[in-house]
């Protein structure tokens, strides 16, 4: 009966063989994560270090659980997934299993790391100890960052658009709040803080040297592939997401903003190709880029270098402010 309604969940599915590998695989790997925060409960109420400021927050552990049960629904009804061919299945299944595989290590690694410092509220110990090895090393929120990953991998895996969505509009943004109320407490208790917080980033993992290479590579390779066989919304939608998470994880700073004006850029240029179809030859101008990039600073690196960001967003934006300040004047 049980393998029946399995079966039969697994039909409506875009692929069914890799819908129940894929909801294995996040079964499995949600329970090991939830077991780690039983366990990091159990400890912190066996051995509470001595407190110098504590508040609780509306955003807490049992909110993120909350958050999370609500994409399982969308998961196993298969419902927001993308249609796709079957290589492109295999790409996002891969790179999603990858994703949600880390993300499981990195959340537990970080939740040995914390050690007696972990808390559900926001605490501030007696004698707070400022944490910058291991998962910390590669990002101050490990935890957080990453639940988000695993919850974007988790949904490349299911080839769901609507949890990839949910994710980055809901559940990033009530991180970023979490971590940001917790950095105002830190930085007033702990004033190596703030350096620790300019050379680390928030809530993804900081990549560079020879890891940073490696993960670019395999960008170039994949935006390689699915520029020769053929671009489709879902291919497009892969590389965005690949590129802009990586723009928001490499560096130096010039990198990171190289791939995050190149990830909009293939989606201006993709787009622009369904109305002309020429246009989808400029799509190489990226990929030419990106490999220049391996060795030497490509255009957008040198525009950051100058401008410290894009100049054209910065010229849009103050002819945005200017109107609407024409506007009520007029009103």
């Amino acid at each position: 009966m049980l393998d029946e309604l399995i079966r039969q969940t697994a039909a409506g599915s875009e692929n069914p063989a890799l819908f129940l590998w894929g909801m294995g695989l996040i079964y499995l790997t949600g329970l090991v994560l939830l077991v780690s925060v039983a366990l990091k409960f159990l400890e912190h109420s066996a051995r509470t270090p001595e407190l110098e400021n504590k508040r609780r927050h509306p955003f807490s552990t049992r909110e993120m659980l909350i958050a999370v049960l609500l994409l399982f629904p969308f998961w196993v009804n298969s419902f927001g997934q993308i249609e796709m061919d079957g290589t492109l299945q295999v790409l996002y299944f891969g790179i999603g299993c990858a994703c949600v595989l880390l993300a499981m290590a990195w959340h537990l690694r970080a939740k040995i790391d914390i050690r007696l410092m972990w808390s559900d509220g926001i605490e501030i110990k007696r004698e707070h100890s400022l944490i910058t090895n291991g998962a910390y090393a590669l990002s101050r929120h490990p935890m957080y960052a990453s639940l988000l990953l695993w919850c974007w991998g988790a949904s490349l895996m299911m080839f769901n658009g609507i949890t990839l969505l949910l994710t980055a509009a809901a559940l990033l943004p009530l991180m970023v709040v979490r971590a940001g109320d917790e950095e105002k407490e830190l930085l007033s208790a702990r004033q190596d803080y703030a350096l620790y917080r300019q050379n680390v980033r928030m809530l993804t993992p900081t990549v560079s040297g020879h890891a940073a290479n490696a993960v670019k590579i395999a960008a170039i390779a994949l935006f390689g592939y699915l520029l020769l066989t053929g671009m489709s919304f879902p291919g497009i939608l892969l590389l965005f997401l690949v590129h802009l998470y990586l723009g928001y994880s490499l560096k130096p700073e010039k990198v990171a903003f190289s791939y995050r004006s190149k990830s909009i850029m293939m989606i201006v240029l993709w787009s622009l190709s369904l109305l002309w179809p020429p246009f989808y030859y400029v799509l190489y101008g990226p990929l030419a880029m990106f490999i220049y990039g391996l060795k030497f600073d490509c255009p957008c690196m040198r525009v950051y270098s100058k401008y410290h960001g894009c100049p054209c967003f910065s010229m849009a934006g103050k002819c945005l402010v200017k109107g609407r300040r024409g506007t009520n004047q007029s009103g």
